[in-house]
């Protein structure tokens, strides 16, 4: 039976597989790690067809494993977006991959902002600024400095689309992962001739544009066999942000969910773009499901900061954690409870990487302010986190001024699995916040925007059946209300050293 639908995840470290049953349980996971050159400062490359050359590797081992060469239905991506390749009219590749992270097109940038006034920019983009990992900048870039590898340029494709080409035979760039590109107008869903006049790019070398939903076509014969398929569908897929909302039910107005990785991201669907309704400017862009959109208030600094306090506060407990084999996180959630979790006045600003939302201050800086003699270090940790759940509240309030309001919070990420963190989060932002069963969102919903496109799922509302709630978390009434002191302290503290206003 064709019931098995595989998944192909594009992250920014490491590329990662997955096979899901028709019951949409992961059954086989496989990664890849990448390995990125750094030829010049700011440049950071990766060889175009080894993205390609990893997927049939992992996809061969896990078809072979769990011998499902017939059973598979289809093959669908999601993952990062900026990676920029070029290819030409026989379809070869032109010089390695320019990774998303790679700023090489300063330059680019400041003559683009000099162009383009911020308002305008965001208004047709949903992109908050100008930044030089976007193509529009990329492209310039090459234009300048590579210029015979710009003429020979056939399409300027993002690793999303190039992925899916070599998978389908057909080319398209995918509109959730082209809002990131910063030539597209996400209202009109069409390219934005203006912004391609300014940087001086020819239209006609970027790829039609496709939905989330499309059916690129069938497998390819020589990938096909190469990993052990006899025949399946391509869809489309879509940007990792888009489809780890699916993956958690995120798909209605109204709807918030939030991610504690490595950084703070926020995801809120809309029911349209309307910038003049944001306070100050949000990420929007289009929803991997058609007629919405999914505004992403993102915070450079989150998990990060638990890591590197983890790191340079606890070394003798990070020797015994690895002699025991304890985990050191569960080691400070532990010790935090041991102690009462006492809601103390040491306040830690968690702008370690600058202040990006909902105040844009790059310059913003870290600050633990209330340390005392008998401070020890677990109650930095709780600081710590409840400074990162400051931050959250914070950026949770813009959506409500914006018109975005919620009555619960979905939690996903490292932070997801730590019941102090969640209890705190919820006391702080004055709301429920739930976990999910399948704590992986994003391949999950990837595979669930296949099924629908597919005709494997009837209508978006069985999406609900394959993301049910773990666990509730509700505010505790007494600490609530010690906690909104010591948030309104947060605020003073952060408009006393100028880091908003």
């Amino acid at each position: 039976m064709k019931d098995k639908i595989l998944v192909l995840d594009y992250g920014t470290t490491a590329l990662k597989a997955v096979l899901y049953d028709g019951d949409f349980n992961a059954v086989c996971v496989k990664s890849f790690e990448f390995c990125y050159s750094y030829p010049a400062p700011n440049h950071i490359e990766y060889p175009a067809e080894r993205y390609i050359e990893a997927a049939q590797e992992l996809l061969a081992q896990i078809v072979s494993e769990q011998d499902c060469g017939g059973e598979i239905a289809a093959l669908t991506v999601t993952g990062q977006a900026e990676t920029l390749i070029s290819v030409d009219k026989q379809g070869n590749v032109l010089g390695n991959a320019i990774v998303w992270t790679d700023t090489r097109a300063i330059d680019e940038v400041q003559y683009l902002s000099q162009q383009i006034p911020s308002d305008e920019y965001y208004g047709v983009t949903g992109i908050s600024g100008l930044d030089p990992v976007v193509p529009l900048a990329k492209i310039m870039w090459i234009k300048k400095h590579l210029p015979r590898q710009y003429e020979r340029t056939d399409k300027f494709l993002m690793l999303h689309d190039f992925v899916v080409w070599k998978l389908s035979g057909v080319i398209g760039g995918e509109k959730s992962v082209y809002a990131c590109s910063g030539y597209l107008d996400i209202r009109r869903q069409e390219y934005c001739r203006k912004f391609l006049d300014i940087a001086s790019i020819d239209i006609n070398k970027l790829p039609p544009l496709s939905d989330a939903e499309q059916i690129m076509g069938e497998l390819v014969p020589e990938f096909a066999a190469a990993i052990g398929v006899k025949d399946a569908l391509v869809i489309n897929g879509m940007l990792d942000q888009c489809a780890s909302a699916i993956g958690c039910g995120n798909i209605t107005p109204g709807t918030v969910c939030e991610t504690t990785g490595t950084v703070l991201a926020i995801a809120a669907t809309l029911p349209g773009f309307e910038p003049e309704s944001f306070p100050s400017p949000v990420i929007v862009l289009p929803h991997g499901l058609k007629g919405r959109y999914l505004a992403l208030p993102y915070c450079p600094t989150a998990g990060i900061l638990l890591k590197w306090y983890k790191d340079n506060f606890l070394l003798s407990d990070l020797e015994k954690c690895r002699n025991s084999g304890k985990d050191i996180y569960t080691l400070i959630n532990e010790e935090i409870e041991k102690r009462g979790a006492p809601i103390t006045d040491l306040i830690v600003l968690p702008h370690f990487n600058g202040y990006l939302s909902p105040v844009s201050n790059p310059d913003a800086v870290g600050v633990m302010y209330g340390l005392k003699l008998d401070t020890d270090r677990f109650q930095v940790a709780h600081a710590v986190m409840e400074g990162i759940a400051f931050l959250l509240r914070e950026n949770l309030e813009l959506l409500e001024r914006s018109g975005i309001k919620t009555e619960s919070v979905i939690s996903l990420g490292g932070g997801a699995k730590s019941e102090l963190w969640l209890h705190l989060k919820s006391d702080i932002c004055h709301t429920e916040f739930v976990t999910m069963a399948n704590e992986e969102s994003t391949s999950l919903g990837c595979a669930l925007g296949a099924a629908l496109a597919a005709g494997m799922l009837k209508s978006e509302d069985d999406i609900y059946k394959y993301t049910a709630v773990k666990n509730r978390y509700v505010p505790d009434g007494d600490r609530l209300k010690k906690y909104e002191g010591k948030y309104q302290k947060y605020l003073e503290l952060n408009r006393r050293l100028g880091f908003c206003d």
